[in-house]
C-alpha cells in the first residue's frame, strides 16, 4: 500500500512545484513592468524612456532565468508629454516541460502592464 502513495507524493510535489514557479514568474513580470513604467516616466524624451524602461525591466529580471526566460519589454511612450502616461508591457515565458507526468505545456507566458503617469509640471525639453 505504501509504494501506492509514492506515485502520488511525486506528482503533488511536482505540481507544488509548478505552482510556485508561475506565482513567483508572475510578481517578477508585475515587479518588472512596474520598474520599467516608473523609469520611462522620469525620462526626458520618448527615446530616453523606451531605454531606460527596458534597462529598469531587463535589471529587474536578471538572475530569474528559470522563472523568465526569454522577457520582452515594451515600452509605449506615446502620449509623452506632461500629465499624459506611459506604459510598459512586460512578457515572458515560463518552462514546465521539466516537471514530467503533469501534462503540462512546455511553457507558459505571462504577460502584464503597468501604467505611470508623467508629471503634469514638468518642462518640456
Amino acid at each position: 500500500m505504501a509504494l501506492g502513495y509514492i506515485p502520488l507524493m511525486v506528482m503533488a510535489i511536482l505540481a507544488v512545484v509548478a505552482c510556485l514557479r508561475l506565482a513567483s514568474a508572475a510578481i517578477d513580470v508585475r515587479s518588472a513592468a512596474a520598474a520599467a513604467a516608473r523609469q520611462a516616466s522620469l525620462a526626458s524624451t520618448p527615446a530616453e524612456a523606451r531605454l531606460t524602461g527596458d534597462d529598469a525591466a531587463s535589471l529587474t529580471l536578471t538572475g530569474r532565468g528559470l522563472t523568465c526566460q526569454p522577457a520582452t519589454v515594451t515600452i509605449d511612450a506615446g502620449s509623452f508629454s506632461p500629465g499624459g502616461q506611459v506604459s510598459a508591457t512586460v512578457a515572458c515565458s515560463v518552462r514546465l516541460e521539466d516537471l514530467y507526468g503533469l501534462g503540462l505545456p512546455g511553457a507558459v507566458t505571462i504577460s502584464t502592464t503597468s501604467r505611470q503617469p508623467l508629471d503634469a509640471y514638468r518642462s518640456q525639453p
